[in-house]
């Protein structure tokens, strides 16, 4: 509605305009031709070199009418739309409308101002006034009448324009006092307000213009009498002077006298004012956007961009962005990193293939539908129709003389010297194809062609053709490089091919390149010994001296895999085009990333918000990017050429843009910021968005967070613009966030939020205070529960023990009787055990030792001696006819007998000396520390014996002789053969004829 009224107004305003306009043509005539003569003076190409963007509906805008603009002190855009304020911070709107949140009557708001404290002040329909603080929103009662202005003054009072009942004071108290024409205005209806530096409010109004002087409680209005009486809509100080527009012109007031600010301004219906520097922008009803400065008027309307001719507001903001509210959307003018010139500019084409930066500072640009210079005079698009018919070019090369090379789509290659062509190369001629997409010239006026189907060498000898059965890994020639040692490096749809100075062309092994395939350009590094290759899987290093090959490519960090056109800087980074945009390498990461030190590489990727018609940068020709010598670097698009001054980008970073905190949400639920918010126990996932509220390039602010009680140092987040947090425990944490443009500083305030996560019962410390007091009561209760348990139990215990003491005395007594008869049958057990053990390893018959006693005493003895290295004899007796006498004179005869001769050996053997019963008639003797000798005589002293046993008590003619072996110990670590060569020689004793000594070999 109160757009519609606002219509209504100015339409009544341009009929009596229009009414004054037919009286008054001659001097618009004049008019016309001064604003002619300014544009042609005024260089519009300047305004055109703004970086223009606009906004609206589709892009979150609840309405495209800006009525009004300001920027808070926290650096966020505000903008007065029909249908609520709006906040903006360079990536999304958010929209504040009626209710009592804002406390505004209506959503329509008609004016933003700031006051004293940066703070925004809003006001618009039904008369609705409020202000936004840190701590949120205030409001006061509503006018009930549509207000088109605010402002406050030093004392901190309110000034109100209406549109009908004048104007209103409002103290600091909520006080109110109101001004109409009964008081000395000109006109109920006020649309603007101005309060100077003197104190002195302006006021435009439906009928001229009035002043007041604010200090005063009770100020006297001021006509300013030699300005027309006409509708006066917007005010801006200028230098001393004071800027009105009105309806019919702008005008200026400077020492009290008004006069026209300039001709070529008369008439012209200005609704909005801004003053930069020695520029003014001027805003109109129905003609678009203007500014007047120092070189003339310049023109800005829909057919350069605007989106709409009627201009409601201007602002410009803190990064000099000039914001434009239109009654279209939102629009606004910037510079950018990169200006782009398009055939609305003078190219022959949109369409740019190739460059060339000339060493006489002009600037070559090839397009597809001919070929265009640039110089200090404008641009120049050359006639080539004599020698091209399609006059599409591909490449372009600057010869020793100064001359330049043309390679064209379909008519081969020309060169072009002193405004004319002097010479053409194509297929007629004997080049392999008229596609030239490669040309390079030799010191000695040769030519390197690169055409389609091959490559030629044109020199004194003719045309030489080279092709894929010369060594070409495939025939598409797009680049060529030749180095000062004389390799001629030569870029295909198939990789790289080398053609030494001999002639011979071999292809580089691409096989570790990712897929490497297509070349599309070189570019050689100044600073090293690298061959810079642009290709289809990122920027390869070709290392000359050594040849080693490196890639940068997405898998060290950059975005896309093709890459058309490597320039090297001023400053030494890199440049790339691609068909995405723009994107830079700072040198010392690539350096990092070639040495091993680093894994991948940051870039800056430019595209159409940065001032670029079009992000897609063309390649597969020769030269798609080159390096001016003022440093700036000029790439071929598919919308133009587009020019960036790297230099100029650090002007861009000197912007440190402020950063606030926007959201919280709390477990994925958002909830309203305050400072020391407090979180319930338990909550698991936060999320903290923020918003570097830089306006210049809003997507590339970076972004650096620091939790304290989590965070130990900041922590880089790149260009995101949330923060979340997991599973925090429980305490007090203060979140802080910086942000900073690229290769900027960082914000020297950064914005910070304080909150707590409350911990739940058990994890409260008072919760453990009275748990550790009342297990500290509950112990000493227990503990003494527990002694007076225990002395209960003592008194019981000792009674127990006093009716127990006599038991055990008599269970004692009857147990020491018990012990000693368990003692004597113990004594007996252990007596009959030694009895069994003895008898277990003695012979019964002989009481000799068994056979079980004789092992272990001969391998205890092989040990010894082994270890001891003293000698040690075995000794094998046998009785001679032993059988007999059992058969003869019965067993028990022969059981005497072999007791008398165990008598007989035990009394001729040492105590050291082992005597055993080996089985039945057999005897056992071992001899530790005996050698052979002395064993022998032993032996024949047994054997004496033996024959002296009276054996008369049986058989007066019985007589026992013994046969002996005897084999000395050689260190066997297995004892079994001792035995059995002491038992071979005692058979041969028995074969000897018995009675007799053998000793073993």
């Amino acid at each position: 509605m109160f757009e519609v009224l606002g219509r209504c107004f100015y339409l009544h305003s341009y009929v009596s305009f229009a009414l004054r306009l037919r009286l008054t043509f001659t001097t618009a005539f004049s008019i016309f031709l001064l604003l002619v003569a300014f544009s042609a003076s005024a260089g519009q190409a300047k305004l055109s070199h703004y970086f223009q963007e606009s906004w609206t509906t589709r892009d979150g805008l609840p309405h495209n009418t800006i009525n009004s603009i300001t920027q808070s002190n926290d650096g966020y855009l505000w903008l007065a739309t029909w249908e609520g304020a709006v906040r903006f911070n360079g990536r999304e709107f958010k929209v504040f409308g009626r209710g009592p949140v804002t406390g505004l009557p209506d959503s329509g708001i008609r004016f933003l101002n700031t006051d004293n404290n940066g703070n925004v002040l809003l006001a618009g329909a039904r008369g609705g006034v409020s202000k936004r603080t840190e701590a949120g929103w205030h409001s006061w009662p509503p006018y009930n009448v549509l207000l088109n202005a605010i402002v406050e003054d030093q004392h901190g009072t309110l000034w109100l324009a209406s549109e009908g009942l004048g104007l209103f004071r409002q103290q600091a108290d909520g006080s109110r006092q109101q001004y109409t024409q009964l008081q000395g205005l000109a006109s109920d209806v006020v649309h603007s307000l101005l309060l100077d530096k003197q104190g002195r409010l302006w006021a435009g109004t439906g009928r001229g213009l009035i002043w007041l002087d604010t200090h005063l409680a009770e100020p006297e209005i001021h006509a300013v009498t030699d300005l027309p009486a006409v509708p006066v809509f917007a005010l801006r100080q200028y230098s001393d002077s004071l800027l009105i527009g009105t309806e019919r012109g702008l005008f200026t007031l400077s020492q009290g006298a008004t006069r026209l600010f300039s001709a070529a301004l008369a008439n012209m219906p200005v609704s909005a004012l801004l003053v930069q520097n020695k520029h003014i922008w001027i805003g109109t009803t129905d003609r678009g956007l203007l500014r007047f400065g120092e070189q003339g008027l310049e023109t800005l309307s829909m057919a350069g961009g605007l989106p709409n001719n009627r201009i409601l507001s201007l602002f410009l903001d803190r990064e000099k962005s000039i914001w434009v509210g239109t009654n279209g959307g939102l629009f606004r003018l910037r510079d950018a990193a990169f200006v782009t010139y398009t055939a609305e500019n003078g190219l022959a084409g949109d369409y740019v293939r190739a460059v060339l930066a000339h060493s006489d500072a002009s600037l070559w640009i090839g397009t597809s539908q001919g070929l265009t210079v640039r110089d200090e005079t404008g641009f120049t698009t050359l006639d080539l129709t004599g020698v091209s018919k399609g006059q599409s070019v591909l490449s372009l090369i600057e010869a020793a003389d100064g001359a330049v090379w043309i390679g064209t789509y379909t008519d081969g290659v020309l060169r072009y010297q002193d405004g004319v062509v002097t010479d053409k190369y194509d297929r007629s001629s004997g080049l392999l194809a008229n596609e030239v997409r490669a040309v390079l010239p030799e010191p000695d006026g040769g030519l390197w062609v690169g055409t389609g189907q091959g490559l030629n060498f044109i020199g004194q000898g003719g045309i030489r053709s080279f092709s894929k059965k010369d060594g070409l890994p495939t025939p598409f020639v797009m680049a060529l490089y030749k180095h000062i040692d004389g390799r001629l490096f030569i870029g295909t749809g198939g990789g790289v091919a080398i053609m030494q100075p001999s002639g011979s062309i071999s292809a580089l092994d691409f096989s570790s390149l990712d897929g490497a395939e297509y070349a599309f350009g070189f570019a050689p590094d100044p600073q090293s010994d690298i061959l810079w290759m642009t290709t289809d899987r990122g920027l390869v290093a070709y290392h000359l001296n050594s040849g080693q090959l490196q890639i940068i490519g997405r898998g060290a960090g950059l975005p896309f895999d093709k890459v058309f056109q490597a320039v090297i800087d001023q400053d030494n980074n890199i440049w790339l085009s691609s068909n995405r945009g723009v994107i830079r390498l700072l040198r010392t990461q690539v350096d990092q990333l070639l040495s091993g030190e680093r894994s991948s590489v940051d870039y800056e990727l430019f595209g159409e918000s940065d001032g670029m018609q079009s992000a897609q940068t063309n390649g597969g020709s020769m030269q798609a990017a080159t390096l001016s010598a003022d440093g700036s670097i000029v790439f071929a698009t598919s919308k133009g050429v587009s020019i960036v001054q790297p230099d100029d980008l650090k002007r861009f970073a000197v912007n440190v843009p402020p950063v606030v905190v926007e959201g919280l949400k709390v477990d994925g639920s958002p909830v309203a910021l305050q400072q020391e918010i407090q979180l319930p126990a338990g909550t698991h996932r936060l999320e903290l968005q923020f918003a570097g509220l830089g306006f210049i390039m809003p997507q590339r602010i970076q972004y650096s967070t620091k939790l304290n009680g989590f965070d130990e140092t900041w922590v880089d987040r790149g260009s995101n613009n949330t923060a979340e947090y997991t599973n925090l425990p429980p305490g007090h944490y203060r979140f802080s966030v910086r942000a900073a443009y690229p290769q900027g500083s960082w914000s020297e305030h950064d914005a910070r939020f304080s909150f707590v996560i409350l911990p739940h019962f058990w994890q409260r410390a008072d919760f453990w205070t009275v748990a550790i007091l009342a297990v500290i009561l509950l112990t000493g209760l227990l503990v003494r529960w527990r002694l007076q348990a225990l002395h209960r139990r003592e008194q019981r215990l000792l009674w127990q023990v006093a009716e127990k003491t006599v038991e055990l005395q008599q269970q004692t007594d009857h147990l020491r009787a018990v012990d000693k008869q368990r003692s004597e049958l113990m004594q007996q057990i252990q007596q009959q055990a030694q009895e069994f053990e003895l008898q277990a390893r003695l012979d019964a018959l002989t009481g000799l030792a068994n056979r079980r006693a004789f092992d272990e005493a001969l391998t205890r003895e092989c040990a010894r001696a082994r270890r001891t290295a003293q000698p040690l004899c075995l000794v094998l007796l046998d009785i001679d006819h032993f059988k007999q006498v059992n058969d003869t004179f019965s067993h028990s005869v022969g059981d005497e007998i072999l007791k008398m001769v165990a008598r007989v050996v035990c009394g001729l053997c040492r105590t050291n000396d082992t005597v055993a019963r080996w089985g039945g008639e057999e005897f056992a003797i071992l001899l530790p520390d005996t050698n052979i000798v002395a064993a022998a005589e032993i032996c024949e002293r047994i054997r004496l014996a033996v024959m002296q046993i009276d054996c008369s008590a049986f058989s007066a003619d019985l007589r026992i002789t013994a046969s002996m072996g005897i084999a000395s110990y050689a260190g066997e670590h297995h004892h079994d053969k001792l035995l059995s060569r002491s038992d071979a020689a005692l058979y041969c004793a028995k074969q000897d004829g018995r009675n007799r000594i053998n000793i073993a070999e």
